[in-house]
């Protein structure tokens, strides 16, 4: 009888345990995070592997795809940026214990600068620490009322050329794509206040400066897919951007850049402080690396911190107050009896005084209108926050390097403070009629100790130009004015196309 023997081939045992032990590994790796809210009963969108739940973010953008799964889910939810949770909510006690009672534990904004061109990860937004906090008391007395009121009679020449710019186009029987005619106007309030120069964009809609700002914010990309890749391997982020990658657009940022060099530079050599704009109140507290890094506690900010600081205004100015200005003028145009009567309250209260600080601060039911735009259309769907250590709140406990964010589009839209939310209703924010919890008001700015720095010029900025605009011209609705505004993809509030409206003359 023959024996046979059988040898089985086993080199391929140990390659093949070792996949499958990578693959394990690697799935565990991108998943491990994703129970942090189902283990606490918190619902939320099923995240996949690695990127978590940015897909549905990417496919129909933040505004959107947030505004869904309010629905859905309600006053909380638990969701992942890749593979860092993220908690959204619409509780008030939640959010100020985050924003403001506990600002210790959550002191920092939830921003990755990885591929950000230099300096910009340098601007006060982004700045983290003790870093944050020098730089927060050396600029915050430049938005003081004092210095608003000298940048007044600038803003007031900026509105002149919106005014003459709309009776243009009215005596022309031209519709106003409303967002770019705001855009020229912001874009000028920001290059003078800020750097001391005109930039006319009224007369020139090709200027290079409303060209950058323009592609700065369309060509972001918060989820592009080396922002992913440097978000979901953190070491891999300084190669990318020696790699020539970035956050936004290269070309334009350097030339923004660049242009804040040389206004600096400039100043430098002529030893003038005859300016009374942003930058020079922040070359005012000028100091070299080597005085920061001696003395970090004075006021005092570096030439890179100031670049950082000018791009972050005129990038960020531009945008949100130009946005501003477009909803308000849409919303007045759906809205008569309201544009009448906040028509009628400029005129009571400036006549045909030149609009200025001390008046156009001072028209309540002005205030109220800007107030409502902005909680229908606020800037950004959501504002986050990192906790430093674990906190349990209103029963939700919140690990360490966790995110917590402000779910500001379904807060302004919650029937709780704000019935019939849709509707364009300015008398809500008149304290003796439906008194809000000024917390609950304020959230479009943040709140807190990091609550926006710009808030005030941005106020003053809406209200010179609306109150300038609305004593001569009537928004009205035409056949291409849109009933309802769907959002772009990008993280703010802008529409995925121009709105128009038309204008009279008074």
């Amino acid at each position: 009888m023959d024996v046979f023997e059988f040898k089985l081939d086993t080199t391929w045992v140990t390659p093949l345990a070792l996949l499958i032990m990578t693959a394990l590994l690697l799935y565990v790796y991108g998943t491990w995070t994703f129970s942090t809210w189902s283990r606490q009963g918190i619902p939320g969108p099923k995240p996949l592997p690695y990127i978590g739940n940015v897909n549905a973010l990417r496919k129909d953008g933040i505004f959107k795809t947030i505004t869904d799964w309010s629905k859905k889910y309600g006053k909380f939810f638990g969701l992942y940026l890749m593979r860092q949770p993220l908690l959204l909510t619409t509780d008030v006690e939640i959010l100020k214990e985050v924003f403001v009672k506990d600002f210790t534990n959550f002191p920092e904004r939830a921003v990755d600068t990885a591929l950000a061109p230099y300096p910009m990860g340098l601007g006060l937004a982004f700045v983290k620490g003790e870093q944050w906090r020098r730089q927060r008391l050396v600029m915050t007395p430049t938005f003081s009322a004092s210095k608003l009121k000298m940048m007044g009679s600038f803003i007031s020449r900026c509105c002149d050329n919106l005014v003459k710019a709309i009776g243009k186009s009215t005596e022309e029987g031209k519709l106003l794509d409303v967002k770019r005619l705001f855009g020229s106007y912001t874009l000028d309030v920001i290059a003078g206040t800020s750097f001391g120069f005109e930039t006319n964009c009224f007369e020139n809609d090709d200027n290079v400066f409303l060209q950058c700002a323009k592609e700065v914010f369309g060509g972001a990309q918060q989820f592009g897919v080396a922002s992913v890749i440097a978000a979901m391997f953190p070491p891999l982020g300084p190669v990318l951007r020696k790699m020539g990658f970035s956050s936004s657009p290269l070309k334009e940022t350097r030339f923004l850049i660049d242009t804040i060099a040389a206004v600096i530079d400039e100043r430098h050599r002529n030893n003038s402080k005859a300016h009374q704009d942003l930058t020079q109140l922040m070359l005012d507290a000028e100091a070299t690396d080597a005085e920061v890094t001696k003395n970090p506690d004075r006021k005092q900010l570096t030439r890179d911190e100031i670049i950082a600081q000018g791009l972050l205004f005129f990038v960020a100015g531009y945008e949100t107050t130009a946005t501003t200005l477009q909803y308000l003028s849409y919303l007045l145009a759906l809205n008569p009896e309201r544009q009448e009567k906040l028509h009628d309250a400029v005129v009571a209260a400036i006549g045909d005084e030149d609009v200025c600080y001390s008046n156009v601060m001072n028209i309540p039911y002005l205030d109220c209108c800007i107030r409502e735009a902005l909680r229908i259309f606020p800037a950004v769907a959501i504002m986050n926050r990192v906790a430093k250590e674990e906190r349990t709140i209103n029963g939700v406990t919140i690990p360490a390097g966790t995110h917590v964010g402000a779910n500001i589009i379904a807060l302004m839209r919650d029937e709780e403070f704000f019935p019939e939310p849709l509707k364009f209703l300015p008398e809500r924010f008149d304290d003796e009629k439906q008194p809000i919890p000024q917390f609950v008001k304020d959230m479009v700015f943040g709140a807190g100790p990091r609550q926006c720095i710009g808030m005030r010029l941005a106020l003053f900025e809406t209200k010179m130009a609306a109150a300038s605009v609305i004593r001569k011209f009537r928004f009205v609705k035409a056949e291409e004015t849109p009933t309802e505004i769907t959002f772009g993809k990008t993280g703010l509030s802008a529409p995925d196309k121009p709105i128009f409206v038309a204008t009279e003359r008074r």
